[in-house]
C-alpha cells in the first residue's frame, strides 16, 4: 500500500491545496503569456524607436512583472503548504519535487507546471534578447552622437568669451548628449 493510503489524516485538505495551486498556476501562466506577447511587440518597437510606444510598453512590462511576481509568491506559499501537508516541508521546497509524491492526487498540476516552466524560460529568453538588442542600439546611437560632436568645429579665439561661446551655438545639444 502506498504511503498516501497508509496515513489519510496527514493528507486532509490536500485536494483543496492542489486545487488552489492549479488556479494560481493557471493565472501565472496567463500572465506570462501576456508578458511574452508584450516582449514580442517590444522587439518591433525597439527597431522603430518610437518613444511613446516604448514608454507604454515599458509600463505594461512593469505591470505584468508585478502581476507575475504576485502569482509566483502565491505559488511558493501554496507549495510550502502542500509540502507541510505531505510532511516533507524540511526536505522539499519546489513544486516539481512535490509532484511525484502526489501521484494521482496531483490532478492537472504536472501539466500546469510544465507549461509554466516553459513559458518562464521563453520569457527570460525574450527579455535577454531585447536587452541585448537595446544595448547594441544604444551603443550605436552613442557612437553616432560622438561622431556628430566631432564633426562640429570647435570655436577658436582668445580671452574670456571663448568658454562662453563653446556652450552656445551649433553642436551644443550634441555635446550635451555625449
Amino acid at each position: 500500500m502506498s504511503a498516501i493510503m497508509q496515513e489519510p489524516a496527514r493528507f486532509d485538505g490536500l485536494a483543496d491545496v492542489v486545487g488552489r495551486l492549479e488556479i494560481v498556476l493557471a493565472a501565472e501562466e496567463e500572465a506570462y503569456r501576456r508578458f511574452k506577447q508584450v516582449l514580442r511587440r517590444e522587439e518591433q518597437e525597439l527597431v522603430a524607436l518610437d518613444p511613446i510606444d516604448l514608454e507604454r510598453t515599458t509600463a505594461e512590462k512593469q505591470a505584468l512583472a508585478a502581476e507575475a511576481r504576485l502569482h509566483g509568491e502565491s505559488r511558493v506559499e501554496l507549495t510550502q503548504l502542500l509540502a507541510a501537508r505531505l510532511g516533507v516541508a524540511e526536505k522539499v521546497g519546489r513544486l516539481g519535487e512535490l509532484l511525484p509524491l502526489l501521484g494521482e492526487r496531483a490532478g492537472a498540476l504536472p501539466d500546469h507546471h510544465a507549461r509554466l516552466t516553459a513559458l518562464i524560460e521563453a520569457t527570460r529568453g525574450l527579455l535577454a534578447a531585447n536587452d541585448r538588442f537595446a544595448n547594441r542600439s544604444l551603443g550605436r546611437i552613442q557612437d553616432t552622437l560622438r561622431l556628430l560632436g566631432q564633426a562640429v568645429p570647435e570655436p577658436s579665439g582668445y580671452g574670456p568669451g571663448k568658454d562662453a561661446a563653446r556652450g552656445n551655438g551649433r553642436g551644443r545639444l550634441i555635446r550635451a548628449a555625449i
